[in-house]
């Protein structure tokens, strides 16, 4: 029973990610600069290499545990995600920055902030909860099938 509700986790954090990157990576890289630019967190550089690498990253995360490739190294790149996040937003809310939406799901779904902190937290204790029981959710992923035919 276990293992279905982790593959469940699994394949739900997997096709958000997907959707989340795939949307911002095929989108011009400056719609994602103009969102990473109003949380005031990074200077021009860094923001413009955040804007091309981020969105690929999310999308190579989101792969990586939807289909069970090195799924323990993309639940801990996520957990790190997930942690940026919640810290990047909840800085945008106590400063009061005029954000009305989260920029997280490119041009396809706007969230309030206060949204995207019980989304991120959500994020973060189910990939959490995939983690500590990582046999379990290894279950129907290209990992187990890999080390099975290896044997």
């Amino acid at each position: 029973m276990r293992r279905n509700i982790l593959l469940f986790i699994r394949v739900l954090l997997g096709v958000l990610f997907i959707v989340s990157g795939g949307e911002k990576a095929v989108g011009p890289s400056e719609n994602f600069l103009y969102v990473i630019q109003a949380y005031q967190i990074l200077p021009d550089p860094l923001a413009q290499l955040a804007s091309v690498f981020f969105p690929w990253a999310e999308l190579f995360i989101g792969l990586s545990i939807l289909l069970g490739i090195w799924l323990d190294v993309g639940l801990i790149a996520l957990a790190g995600v997930s942690c940026s996040l919640i810290l990047m937003v909840g800085q945008a809310i106590v400063r009061n920055l005029p954000i009305d939406s989260c920029g997280c799901f490119g041009s396809l779904v706007h969230l309030p902030l206060r949204g995207v902190i019980i989304l991120d937290v959500t994020v973060l204790v189910s990939t959490l909860f995939c983690l500590r029981n990582i046999d379990q959710a290894r279950w129907l992923s290209l990992d187990n099938y890999f080390v099975k035919t290896r044997s």
